[in-house]
Parts: structure tokens; C-alpha cells; sequence
């Protein structure tokens, strides 16, 4: 099979439809990114706490001025309703699903698809009907192991993965690098912290590609330095490649997972710089 050139639906993606006279206003006052930008196309963007930690990430379908779509994790659509529900108050604005398939593919992007914002390397995305069917469709699994390997060689964190709720800052696993936050848009919850870090210039944790890292299909691995101090935890890896956050105070020297010396692939000192 020729992974360079694929498609497959991305069955673990469900649509919420937001369509109102205040929709428009409502997102821009919530989401990270910059709702303008979805307009005809596609932007990466997310939900913070009051604290500037995370909570959800997805992608945001502009339609028009009045109708947008998320893309999210299927298992986080009635959670996310309920708190977009929240913040409803007397905005203007419905919620309901929509009975689309996320279409994903590498290779020629079709018509009325976009690339994926977050990196153009992890090809592009299109909804298509419940009913669309073509010959090129791809179901195997290891095309699905394939685009994993390639979202963690790009350094893309991942829902459950790097991205934990009440946990993880956004700066922190590299938004700003994924186009998924704005800081010339104006207010949303969280932007208060989230510019503080943003204006302090440096990071003390950040997210780190690695090579020869064991498997953690089943749960974070502890990374250690040489004096045994822990630096991060590993928390995805295929065929020896894997990512994980850590401290860059610690990051000194050989550093080991589960007894393999991990080979760090990015630089640390530049990576401190936001």
C-alpha cells in the first residue's frame, strides 16, 4: 500500500452543528482561536478553563456567518454540548448533531476539503454524507497505525494522550505552533493566564519528540535523567517513535523510559521559546 497517498473516515469523529444569529459571537467569546478564520474554511482551536487549562480541542467547520460545525471525539460530544449549553445564556444559538462522516486523507486534496490547520503534512479533511461511498476508501488498520505514527513524528498532541483536561496548558503542548490560538482576536475564557505564560518568553515544560521510546499503549511511562529524577512521562509512541511532556530544568544528559535511552529529536533550548 502506498501511505503516502490514502484516505479512510475517521470513525471516531462526531459532528455538533451551532447555527443562530449570535453563533458567531458566542464561539468568538470561548474558543481559543479566532472564529473569523472558519469562515469558508476550517481552524483548530479549543476550550480552556477559567485557570488557562485545557479542556477540549476540535476542529470548527465556518458554513456561514450563522452556522458552524465542530469535529470532535465522538465519546466528547454530549460533554461538550452541555457545556457549550452552559455558556448559552441568552445568546441566540442551537446545538444539535449532525449526521456527517469526517473524511481524511493524504495525497490530491478533493474539492470542499481542507487541510488539516494544525500541520498541512497531516493531509486534509472533508464531511462528507452518511451515504458517500468510494472505491479508494482505505479500512485497513494499519493505514489508521500509519497516521498515528505520522501524528506523533509531527509532534501533534492528542486528546487523553498529551491533552488532559484540568491538566495541560495549551502553550505548554505547543497550540500556538498548531494555529489553534489568537492573541489579536480579543477575550476568551482562559486568556487571561494562557498570556501571562505567553509574555514570560520561556516554558519550563514542553512537548518533546523522542526515538527508540518503548510502548505505552496502555498508559503513560515515566522518563527519568541520569541522577533517577523524573522529567516527564511518555505518553504516545509506534515503531519506537514517541512524544511526551517534560521538564526542561531536568533534561539534562542521558535520559531513559522504561529502560530504553530515549534520543531526544527536538532541541530543548529552543524549545523553550514560545
Amino acid at each position: 500500500m502506498n501511505f503516502d497517498s490514502y484516505q479512510f473516515f475517521d470513525q471516531s469523529r462526531k459532528l455538533i452543528g451551532i447555527k443562530g444569529n449570535d453563533a458567531k459571537k458566542f464561539l468568538q467569546g470561548i474558543l481559543t482561536n479566532d472564529i473569523d478564520s472558519a469562515l469558508d474554511s476550517i481552524i483548530y482551536t479549543g476550550i480552556l478553563t477559567p485557570q488557562g487549562k485545557y479542556l477540549y480541542d476540535f476542529f470548527v467547520w465556518g458554513i456561514n456567518k450563522e452556522t458552524f460545525v465542530i469535529d470532535i471525539e465522538e465519546e466528547r460530544v454530549e460533554e461538550l454540548k452541555n457545556k457549550l449549553v452552559m455558556y448559552r445564556l441568552r445568546s441566540d444559538v442551537i446545538f444539535f448533531n449532525i449526521d456527517k462522516k469526517v473524511l481524511i486523507g493524504l495525497g490530491k486534496k478533493p474539492v470542499s476539503s481542507f487541510l488539516d490547520p494544525r500541520n498541512p503534512k497531516l493531509g486534509w479533511r472533508k464531511l462528507v454524507g452518511l451515504e458517500f461511498e468510494d472505491k479508494n476508501i482505505d479500512t485497513l488498520d494499519n493505514v489508521k497505525i500509519e497516521y498515528e505514527q505520522l501524528r506523533i513524528e509531527l509532534g501533534i498532541p492528542k486528546y487523553g494522550c498529551e491533552l488532559i483536561p484540568y491538566e495541560s496548558f495549551i502553550l505548554e503542548v505547543g497550540f500556538n505552533r498548531l494555529n489553534g490560538i489568537s492573541f489579536s482576536k480579543g477575550c476568551f475564557v482562559g486568556q487571561e493566564v494562557t498570556a501571562r505564560m505567553k509574555h514570560k518568553a520561556t516554558l519550563k515544560n514542553g512537548l518533546i519528540r523522542f526515538r527508540n521510546a518503548p510502548d505505552c499503549l496502555f498508559g503513560k511511562k515515566k522518563i527519568i535523567n541520569e541522577k533517577g529524577q523524573t522529567v516527564g512521562f511518555l505518553s504516545s509512541s509506534i515503531n519506537g517513535i514517541g512524544l511526551g511532556l517534560i521538564k526542561f530544568l531536568y533534561a539534562k544528559g542521558r535520559l531513559i523510559c522504561d529502560g530504553n535511552e530515549l534520543k531526544v529529536l527536538d532541541e530543548i533550548n529552543s524549545s523553550l521559546r514560545i
